[in-house]
């Protein structure tokens, strides 16, 4: 994170610079158009840095810019101004953080276009509640919470596992985490590894840790666990089962 942060100070930098130079006659339209702003994005950014998308937004004068890899940016209609950060809309009956409405909707959206068969999920016998965890085998609270599996289950609530190994690709935590969602009884092999036991190592190909990995930062997932619901909330950090129900139904 430390990485993207300083990525998207670059970021602003270079693109307010390129709008300052531009003279009063260029900048005599009050807005340009997405093609514009995407192709003065481009000019500036890494090449390794890819643009999924600049789209329209519910916020007025603001356009939605999706990176590859990071969370989504924001982009004046005249194309002058990057923001990283959250906008808020002011109501009467308060604040309303419309970032952050938007994440959960991407968040929502983007978990419910994969293929369950990417998860390791244990399931309940009556599902009330769907979470999905981005998880590490080595982290001390994930473990915590996966003691605890059988409680969360009880209350209805069905843990699907995504992959989040924090010290990295081709770390020793990613080493072992790939041979959980390799293994042929992947439920009891990340169990083990939960429990502090080793597990034959078994790095398959296509397996989908990179690719979780990669959309956990992208979705703003910063640590483990990290619990995205149903409806895209996302929750850090171990959360009790009894705490965790009373969040899901309030």
């Amino acid at each position: 994170m430390k990485f993207c942060n300083q990525f998207i100070f670059i970021i602003l930098t270079l693109f307010l610079s390129l709008g300052c130079s531009a003279s009063l006659e260029e900048q005599s339209k009050e807005e340009i158009s997405v093609s514009e702003i995407e192709m003065n994005l481009n000019q500036i950014l890494p090449e390794s840095i890819e643009i999924i998308s600049v789209e329209e937004t519910d916020i007025e004068g603001y356009l939605e810019v999706r990176l590859e890899g990071i969370e989504p940016l924001f982009v004046s209609r005249d194309g002058k101004y990057l923001i990283s950060g959250d906008i808020f809309e002011i109501t009467d009956q308060g604040l309303v953080n419309k970032s952050e409405a938007r994440r959960n909707y991407l968040r929502k959206v983007t978990i419910n276009e994969l293929d369950e068969s990417e998860f390791i999920i244990f399931q309940p016998d009556k599902v009330e509640h769907s979470i999905f965890v981005f998880t590490d085998v080595d982290c001390g609270y994930c473990r915590q919470f996966h003691r605890e599996i059988n409680d969360y289950l009880d209350l209805g609530i069905q843990v699907n596992y995504l992959a989040f190994p924090r010290a990295g690709i081709d770390s020793e935590s990613y080493k072992k985490i790939v041979s959980a969602w390799c293994s042929s009884e992947p439920n009891q092999a990340i169990t083990e590894l939960k429990l502090g036991y080793e597990i034959k190592e078994n790095v398959c190909l296509n397996n989908p840790v990179e690719k979780h990995f990669d959309l956990g930062n992208s979705l703003g997932v910063t640590g483990t666990p990290s619990i995205i619901t149903s409806e895209g909330r996302l929750i850090p950090g171990y959360i009790p089962p009894q705490d965790l129900i009373g969040l899901l139904t309030s």
